[in-house]
């Protein structure tokens, strides 16, 4: 075609990883997916269980007794995202105040690792603060050094 196209351009705006926790009872497949925010720098984090029916779900129970590999995986996952990703940063939340409360757990005690590549902040009605293990937040964001 000899006619001029006009300008276009490819945003990506959702990034999927997958991978399955196993036990001996099941296999449960299990989706990191980041969705950019209203700050095209800014990317939110959910990890979603896929159901029986295809749906997928932040609320679901897995019990499959491997909390410290998926939790692994999803950090291995972020780093994964900012590697290739280095001028956005991740936010995210405990979809219930018992999944909140282990993310901070979880940084936490890796915090000295994680601080190696990674700044880390929280969010704490809608003001940005340095992340401090013992104070709860509302949301965690996580940003290549």
């Amino acid at each position: 075609m000899d006619e001029k196209p006009y300008p276009f351009s490819l945003t990506r705006t959702e990034f999927r990883y997958e991978f399955e926790s196993v036990s001996q009872e099941k296999v449960v497949q299990k989706v990191v997916l980041f969705t950019q925010t209203d700050s095209p720098q800014i990317f939110n984090l959910a990890l979603l269980d896929v159901l029986d029916n295809g749906k997928m779900s932040d609320i679901s129970v897995t019990n499959n007794d491997d909390l410290r590999t998926v939790l692994a995986t999803v950090i291995k996952i972020i780093e994964d995202f900012l590697n290739k990703n280095q001028d956005r940063f991740v936010i995210f939340r405990g979809s219930d105040d018992r999944r909140q409360r282990l993310y901070r757990i979880v940084i936490s005690r890796e915090l000295e690792l994680l601080q190696q590549n990674f700044q880390i902040w929280g969010v704490v009605d809608n003001e940005l603060t340095i992340f401090e293990p013992n104070n709860e937040m509302d949301f965690y964001l996580i940003g290549k050094k």
